[in-house]
């Protein structure tokens, strides 16, 4: 189960996943790479998946299945099933993806010494839903991913020690598991981005992570509507915002002086949760300083991306959009 003297364990983590689980796990099957272990860890679910795991341990010897007592939810499960885990590497399964046959296989030829390995997913459907498959290099910059994850969870592969890493008692911070693991593998400095697409990730209304796609394209009408919109989010969700921010900032706080990318995710996540007038143009300034640095791919210190990051603490509200109560559009 090893290649090179290394070992892989997948982690999938389930809740009423019985109508894709299948796929999923035939995919993992089929790795070139030998795949160690799969801990599967449901999470009380109430219709066959259970059944179906394990009809797949019987069959399989280095399946392991564990079943909660009582619903643990998204971030405390996966985090006690990687922890369940053997394998120096571990691998993120979502239930209802399907991996490329040499997923494994290309992430353990990239990682090298770093922290984590992450790829492109390619979104597809079968029920309609609007999707959109970005195909640009994302930015994982730390002053970036204290806002949005731009990893995403189905891709990753990490070293063990990650975990190590993790602040105490900081696994639940009002971000998923994936962007705990991917800030503090970038607070570190040792995140590598594979551009090829590993995922074929299903998109479906009744998964967790699903949103409907907005448009980003930069014609004038659809700037002036994003400028609207997110000023609208803003003025609704300020407070809201910074309460949603605090156990961020708490949490790389215990990392301060990992990395000059941390002291400077630190500043910005003080500014943004202080209500003085005086940090928010503090912080407007900073975004100008590091507009490189800030949207969802690096690009150049250009007038237009210096105004978008002067901007850029009203029109972060996009992120924090979920907690609209009027509907914004």
């Amino acid at each position: 189960m090893k290649k090179n003297g290394q070992s892989v364990s997948v982690v999938m983590c389930t809740y009423n996943g019985d109508r894709f689980l299948r796929e999923q796990l035939d995919s993992i099957l089929r790795q070139t790479y030998p795949v160690a272990e799969i801990v599967v860890q449901d999470d009380c679910s109430t219709d066959n998946t259970a059944a179906i795991v394990e009809e797949y341990v019987c069959k399989h010897q280095h399946i392991r299945f564990i079943r909660n007592e009582q619903r643990m939810g998204i971030n405390p499960n996966f985090f006690s099933a990687m922890r369940r885990t053997t394998g120096r590497y571990i691998a993120i399964a979502d239930q209802d993806d399907i991996w490329e046959h040499d997923k494994i296989e290309k992430q353990m030829d990239a990682i090298g010494d770093n922290l984590l390995c992450a790829g492109f997913s390619r979104p597809f459907t079968t029920t309609g839903v609007p999707i959109r498959f970005d195909n640009r290099i994302p930015n994982h910059h730390l002053l970036r991913m204290i806002y949005v994850g731009m990893l995403s969870g189905h891709t990753l592969l990490l070293d063990r020690q990650l975990l190590e890493l993790i602040p105490d008692n900081h696994v639940n911070v009002h971000r998923y598991y994936d962007i705990i693991l991917g800030m503090v593998a970038q607070a570190h400095q040792r995140v590598v981005f594979l551009p090829q697409v590993l995922v074929n990730h299903r998109r479906h209304v009744d998964a967790a992570s699903y949103h409907v796609p907005t448009d980003n394209s930069r014609t004038m009408s659809n700037v002036w509507r994003n400028v609207w919109r997110t000023m609208r989010l803003y003025i609704e969700l300020r407070h809201a915002i910074r309460e949603r921010l605090k156990p961020t900032y708490d949490f790389l706080a215990c990392l301060r002086g990992v990395s000059d990318e941390v002291d400077t995710a630190v500043q910005m996540l003080q500014l943004h949760i202080s209500t003085s007038p005086i940090d928010f143009l503090r912080q407007q300034a900073l975004c100008v300083k590091h507009c490189d640095k800030l949207f969802y791919a690096c690009e150049k210190k250009s007038f237009f991306n210096r105004l978008r990051a002067w901007y850029f603490p009203i029109s972060c509200s996009e992120y924090f959009r979920y907690l609209s109560k009027k509907n914004i559009r």
